[in-house]
């Protein structure tokens, strides 16, 4: 089952040896639990999973299962150059008891665009595998092939394959699939740039990395405009809870590292990122610092707000 709502896809915290810290790993997720998410996912591009041995992979899994202990639904993540790699997480991924398998395969070539072909064999292989529902993943910058509506509702013809990830921050996408493919696929709003209009072009599930640190605000975001269906107050969480952390990521040019210095900020021990990943200046970590506390300030004012405006 893939739930409504706020999915974290969870950051992957390493030791001091450059290994999984489990338990920084299993504060993670009582933190945003706590927040209220509505699920979890690991070793996507914001847990780092492309950087990741299969070994570390199912390691992540195996300490958010765990973790979760089935109260939250539990999306693991595979994004790799070999097939025969995915088939096999995918396989695990069924045996650890997930209730989704989001995945996309990378796709290299020399000098010509990528195969369609290709991509098709690729969830086709992944849809042998495992009986879980599987959810494509369109991030062309990294995968090198874009999943465009036209595409999508080809890969909707592969058993088990219902959802899509949107993460190119193209809003116009989620009508666009929508009409397309009808009731066949959803389309997850994979960007923090595009959730608002996303959630009123009839999108009801978020994935993005900002939600690790701010998972309260994306909750609050969610409740307003598909709970409460209050766009004047959903656009003001937007602006105001949200769209500051992109605009700190934008300035930065290092969304991981922003992500695992907020949830430092927050409290969360994440570590910074792994090579060739890198942490943000002390510059760029005090004026997050500051951001943050201002986004906390106001999850407070939107919590008594949301309040009133549910029981009027």
């Amino acid at each position: 089952m893939v739930p409504d709502g706020t999915i974290v896809p969870l950051v992957t915290p390493f030791d001091d040896g450059d290994a999984v810290d489990e338990n920084a790993l299993d504060r993670l997720i009582g933190f945003v639990e706590q927040a209220g998410v509505n699920g979890v996912m690991a070793t996507a591009l914001t847990g780092e999973g492309p950087l990741l041995t299969v070994d570390e992979t199912l390691a992540v899994w195996c300490v958010v299962a765990g973790s979760i202990g089935g109260r939250l639904p539990f999306i693991p993540t595979v994004v790799t150059t070999r097939t025969a790699d995915a088939v096999y997480l995918a396989e695990q991924a069924s045996l650890l008891g997930a209730d989704a398998l989001m995945t996309a395969p990378i796709l290299p070539e020399l000098y010509a665009g990528r195969s369609h072909a290709d991509v098709i064999g690729y969830y086709e292989a992944i849809s042998r595998s495992t009986d879980l529902p599987v959810i494509l993943f369109n991030y062309p910058s990294l995968t090198g092939v874009d999943l465009t509506p036209a595409l999508v509702e080809r890969l909707s013809q592969i058993d088990g394959v219902g959802f899509v990830k949107e993460s190119t921050g193209i809003a116009s996408r989620v009508h666009a699939i929508h009409r397309r493919t009808g009731n066949r696929v959803d389309v997850i709003c994979g960007a923090p740039t595009t959730a608002l209009e996303s959630f009123a072009l009839g999108a009801t599930r978020w994935i993005t990395g900002i939600m690790n640190v701010v998972p309260r605000s994306a909750v609050q975001l969610h409740e307003a405009a598909i709970g409460l269906a209050d766009f004047p107050i959903a656009r003001d969480i937007y602006y105001r809870q949200v769209l500051p952390i992109s605009d700190v990521i934008e300035e930065t040019n290092n969304p991981t590292g922003t992500i695992k210095a907020g949830l430092r900020i927050r409290g969360v021990p994440v570590s910074v990122p792994r090579a060739p990943g890198s942490d943000l200046t002390t510059g760029q970590i005090g004026h997050l610092e500051a951001v943050i506390s201002e986004i906390a300030e106001r999850e407070d004012e939107t919590d008594r707000l949301l309040e009133t405006r549910g029981s009027s």
